[in-house]
């Protein structure tokens, strides 16, 4: 999980302290340029040689993983930004292996809970269990969220609502150039099961439910001359849906193929998953539609002495079949861990189909692995459907027409190496804009 906060609070700071001076006693720097890829596997047993908890006294060396074992890594959360004024919570990562370490991959748990002084309440869990010798896998999303966030329109280019349109063809309506303000409540439920059935190959299938309510549009007014009409509320006009609540709810049937070597920090291996979800009115949905998701990582090892020199590989592909709800439409940091699109607000891009991918450089930054670093990029387009509204056409977007670029680098401090699980404190930009991501566990 990650906060996407201007302002880190104090105890970050702390902890740079301390894992530097750890760093000066334990061996210094370590190079940070990239050997020449090394094709064979790293070291199957690589362990870092401490981490923040050993750093400080609050654990013991342990030898290698143990079975049934909980691995937690626990952090406040406290920062602030102008998008939810100040932010108060905690942020956890939590890993435990279900069966023999050697042959079952560590399950993992994150889980928030925010606070923010403009009126957001934030609780999310997000899970990937393995049973014993990765039989099973179940993947879940439950959030519970109270909250308040600008939306931009559709696609990754010019947005239709700037252009204006009639209303049942008196006048025009205002031009809404930029953020548009938004309050809204949300109940997600999604989890799926998944059975191996042939080497890293896995089916499966399950359930997922959002269900938005309480939907107020602050920018709204179609008293005003020239009315204002939103681009939420011009989209759900035009396809016939509801603009005050909807529920898109419906089975989902899956396959992956994952031959990772950890679900929170791989260090090699290839993850995949393609999942459709019918959202069916029989099953709660406000109106008959369909999402097809496609992800795909790959880890891809760059020395075998270290096994942390990996170049990361991330792809998020969607796309919408008939019409479904503005705010679930496929969106920029609304993936299934919300942390897609460095260097962009959460929202900022949303259409009818997406592609994304990202890749990042892993590595070390000192020798006994505490400190560590990221360098990353990403590109994302959105497309958006030709807007038809009282005779009016107004232009679409077809997918890759138009693409935003981001980038960055990040920190790494190791706060349990049995379980691989990082803080992570990333500096991004986006095209005019910037932002600090603070949380536990790898981005993907």
């Amino acid at each position: 999980m990650a906060c996407r906060v201007t302002h880190v609070g104090a105890v970050v700071m702390a902890t740079l302290w301390v894992v530097a001076a750890r760093a000066q006693e334990d061996g210094g720097v370590a190079s940070t340029e990239p050997p020449a890829t090394d094709t064979t596997l790293p070291d199957a047993g690589y362990l870092d040689a401490t981490d923040l908890f050993l750093a400080i006294g609050w654990a013991k060396p342990e030898p290698k993983p143990v079975p049934f074992k909980l691995y937690p890594a626990i952090l406040p959360a406290v920062g602030y930004s102008p998008s939810v004024g100040a932010l108060l919570g905690v942020v956890g990562q939590f890993g435990m292996y279900l069966g023999d370490p050697e042959t079952t991959t560590i399950s993992s748990l994150q889980a928030t809970a925010l606070f923010t002084s403009k009126g957001q309440t934030l609780f999310q869990v997000f899970s990937s269990v393995q049973t014993e010798g990765d039989l099973w896998q179940f993947i879940g999303d439950w959030r519970l969220l109270l909250y308040n966030q600008d939306t931009y329109g559709l696609g990754t280019g010019t947005p239709p609502v700037q252009y204006g349109v009639t209303i049942g063809g008196q006048g025009t309506t205002a031009a809404l150039p930029g953020a548009q303000p938004m309050d809204f409540k949300l109940i997600r439920l999604r989890e799926i099961a998944l059975r191996r059935v042939w080497r890293e190959l896995s089916v499966g299938g399950g359930f997922g439910f959002d269900r938005y309510f309480d939907i107020v549009d602050k920018l709204l007014d179609l008293q005003a001359s020239p009315p204002v009409v939103t681009s939420h509320y011009g989209y759900q006009t035009a396809y016939g849906l509801p603009t005050g609540a909807y529920t898109a709810s419906g089975p989902v049937l899956a396959v992956s193929w994952d031959s990772r070597d950890s679900t929170i920090n791989a260090y090699h291996g290839v993850y995949a998953l393609l999942s459709s979800q019918w959202n069916a009115k029989w099953a709660g949905s406000t109106h008959e539609s369909g999402l097809l998701n496609a992800e795909f990582r790959a880890y891809l090892p760059l020395s075998r002495e270290v096994a942390r020199n990996v170049l990361a590989f991330w792809v998020l592909a969607s796309g919408v079949i008939g019409d479904m709800p503005y705010l679930t439409l496929p969106s920029v940091g609304w993936d299934g861990r919300n942390r897609s699109g460095r260097g962009y607000l959460q929202g900022r891009y949303r259409g009818t189909a997406m592609a994304y991918g990202e890749v990042e450089w892993r590595f070390r930054l000192t020798n006994n692995g505490i400190l560590g670093g990221v360098v990353f990029a990403n590109v994302e387009s959105f497309a958006r459907p030709t807007f038809v509204a009282s005779g009016v056409t107004l232009p679409g977007e077809s997918l890759f027409q138009s693409a935003r670029w981001g980038g960055g680098f990040g920190l790494r401090i190791l706060m349990n190496r049995v379980s691989r699980t990082n803080i992570t404190l990333d500096f991004a930009w986006g095209a005019g804009l910037f932002g600090i991501y603070f949380g536990a566990g790898e981005v993907f």
